[in-house]
């Protein structure tokens, strides 16, 4: 098969597309929507989203889902900005992070992969509950930037050659988290999984430590994104990524992702932010109300649902045609 084959067979492809119809269509209407100032808050959003659109892969590849990551990544960023103001440092404020996330991430996953209980319902106590300590922690007090980390600052004000410094890392995580889904055997035993547990685990694959470990990884990714969100905005309060569980999920499953495991990869994820990031800048950007925002995010849900269902119904199609020529 050729590489332009592949290319046009790709899930991410018609996210890609309408990528370039939106900027296009958007720049044409409004010519300043390629400043410099909106294609940033773009790359910056697109960070934040990218990040823990890598680690909810993992968890929905394996057919599972994490709702919880919105109220800890805004738990993380302000456990930092506070942990730093109190004295701990930068590395120890990030530890702190990531000692949360793993803490979550690890009773997800123990409550999925070995109780044996639904993702969606685990995870969305674990959504509440996280908040709630999160809003007792806070009790109001919001975290200023003068309590930010400078090196965390410093990643969130800087650039290189005009790209911000966040962006990269969430790149840099991609590329990363790409490879290892692609050449590690515990990764690809994830996708045995998402297509059929019971035959993976006949196979031998250990299914519930894959799982569990797909929910640590997803959590410590989440901890540390605390500082990425904290970067960002250069301020945390008990509202810091409010309902962003979903537009991570939404990101997830536009960019390819099933949502019935099995299939899609971080590249899909990391293009589904951008698309949606864009099309959050577009309808800012051409003074549409922002219910239109939510509207448009659930209509490409269902489109890329439709989309996926049809791919498997033409490889399931191709694949009986090709039994019965035999």
């Amino acid at each position: 098969m050729t590489i332009v084959g592949n290319v046009l067979k790709a899930r991410e492809l018609p996210v890609f597309l309408a990528i370039v119809l939106v900027i296009l269509a958007t720049g044409i209407a409004k010519p300043t929507f390629f400043s410099a100032t909106g294609v940033v808050d773009i790359l910056l959003g697109v960070a934040v989203v990218a990040i823990l659109a890598v680690g909810q892969t993992f968890v929905i590849v394996a057919r599972h889902i994490d709702l919880s990551v919105g109220s800890l990544i805004g738990f993380t960023s302000f456990v930092i900005g506070d942990f730093y103001d109190k004295g701990y440092g930068t590395l120890g404020a990030l530890l702190g992070a990531l000692a949360i996330g793993v803490a979550v991430g690890a009773v997800n996953g123990f409550l999925v992969a070995y109780m044996q209980l639904p993702s969606l319902v685990v995870t969305l106590g674990s959504l509440y509950i996280v908040r709630g300590i999160f809003s007792d922690y806070a009790f109001g007090r919001t975290v200023t930037a003068a309590m930010v980390p400078p090196e965390v600052a410093w990643l969130g004000f800087n650039r290189l050659f005009g790209i911000p410094y966040l962006f990269l890392l969430g790149l840099a995580l991609v590329i990363i988290s790409g490879f290892v889904m692609r050449r590690t055997r515990a990764a690809r035993d994830l996708y045995a999984i998402g297509s059929n547990p019971q035959a993976a685990e006949l196979a031998g694959i250990p299914v519930a430590r894959r799982v569990f470990t797909a929910f640590v990884m997803n959590g410590a990714i989440a901890g540390l994104a605390g500082a990425v969100l904290l970067g960002r905005f250069n301020a945390a309060n008990a509202n810091s990524a409010l309902a962003l569980e979903l537009v991570v999920v939404a990101a997830c499953v536009v960019g390819g992702v099933t949502i019935a495991g099995g299939s899609g990869t971080v590249w899909g994820a990391f293009l589904g932010a951008i698309l949606l990031q864009s099309i959050t800048r577009a309808i800012g950007a051409l003074g549409i109300p922002q219910f239109w925002q939510q509207a448009f995010n659930g209509g490409l849900i269902i489109l890329a649902i439709a989309f996926d269902r049809y791919l498997n119904s033409r490889v399931k199609t191709t694949t009986i045609m090709g039994s019965k020529d035999e």
